[in-house]
């Protein structure tokens, strides 16, 4: 899921084992709808954090503005207990200081794919994939939200064919290292009915906030928010980095 701004293209992803996949939407589902009858939220809302933190939608017209932060709050306080099936992956590009034409949106999805790559190839899961053999190796597959599905789709198919890494060994030097991992082009799914891409939009909502909040996250002091994911970050994806943000 992205977060663009006049600064900053965000992406975030939630890594998850198939073999936890029902066990996780099970979890997600019972963990909000409790959540929305706490808050005073309409079952059938979405969780958009854009939509309900920023020039409010009508369906969340009745709930109080600090309800709906208190709301996220717990979201991500409950996204960091899941230490046993999910792992969070971030992509941040600062876009101040590029050069004019600089595409922050495939360059942040390059970094998340190859991350994604990494984590199958590795096995950086919570759990440890007990069909990782070399007879019969991990994939994996990307779900997200509707998003410009021409150029992400070339894009990764690119990536299968031509996926040049930078050297940390030789500056100005790459490697090739095709996509072997990820499987098929990148499914797009409304995320009003996919709950993880619902999680993944405010986790990277809370990423910008941590690095640049706005006036209503400050008066609420909400911009630590982020925090709470830190026991789920796939850290292992920057690991220069304290949180494990890719930054670019």
């Amino acid at each position: 899921m992205g977060v663009g701004s006049s600064d900053y293209f965000i992406l975030s992803g939630m890594v998850v084992h198939e073999s936890m996949w029902t066990q996780l939407l099970t979890g997600i589902a019972d963990e909000l709808s409790g959540l929305k009858i706490k808050h005073g939220m309409e079952n059938r809302a979405e969780l958009h954090a854009k939509g309900m933190l920023g020039r409010s939608e009508k369906v969340y017209a009745s709930m109080p503005k600090v309800s709906r932060l208190m709301m996220f709050r717990d979201v991500l306080k409950y996204e960091g207990t899941l230490t046993d099936r999910i792992r969070i992956i971030n992509v941040v590009v600062d876009k101040r200081g590029k050069a004019f034409g600089y595409d922050a949106f495939g360059h942040a999805w390059d970094a998340l794919i190859n991350r994604f790559e990494n984590t199958i190839q590795y096995n950086n899961f919570p759990i440890i994939a007990p069909s990782t053999t070399p007879a019969c190796p991990e994939h994996g597959m990307i779900i997200v939200d509707q998003t410009d599905e021409k150029k992400l789709r070339e894009l990764t198919r690119h990536m299968r064919h031509n996926n040049l890494i930078p050297s940390c060994i030789v500056p100005g030097s790459y490697t090739r290292h095709n996509l072997q991992w990820v499987i098929e082009d990148p499914m797009h799914k409304d995320s009003q009915h996919t709950l993880p891409i619902q999680l993944c939009d405010a986790n990277a909502y809370f990423l910008r906030q941590m690095l640049a909040p706005n006036s209503t996250i400050r008066k609420h002091k909400a911009q630590n928010y982020f925090y709470s994911l830190e026991p789920v970050l796939l850290k292992e994806a920057a690991k220069r980095d304290p949180l494990g943000i890719v930054r670019l």
